[in-house]
């Protein structure tokens, strides 16, 4: 009989935490996906606008002097 209160005591406990971890990593995903949606709504030039700064351009890649000589 104590082993049967124990056992119920050990699955009502865990199941409740398995409960919240789930409910938990419900509400972060939600939250994740409307703060990503006011990021898109944030930003009206999204990835249409190209990157000045793009690596593959270079307007010094041909120079050769060194300034601090």
């Amino acid at each position: 009989m104590m082993f049967v209160v124990g056992a119920l005591i050990v699955g009502l406990g865990g199941g409740y935490f398995v409960g919240v971890a789930q409910e938990r990593a419900a509400v972060e995903a939600k939250a994740k996906a409307a703060a990503d949606e006011a990021a898109k709504a944030a930003n009206p030039f999204g990835s249409s606008v190209s990157n000045p700064f793009d690596e593959s351009v270079n307007p010094l890649e041909g120079v050769k002097t060194n300034p601090f000589e």
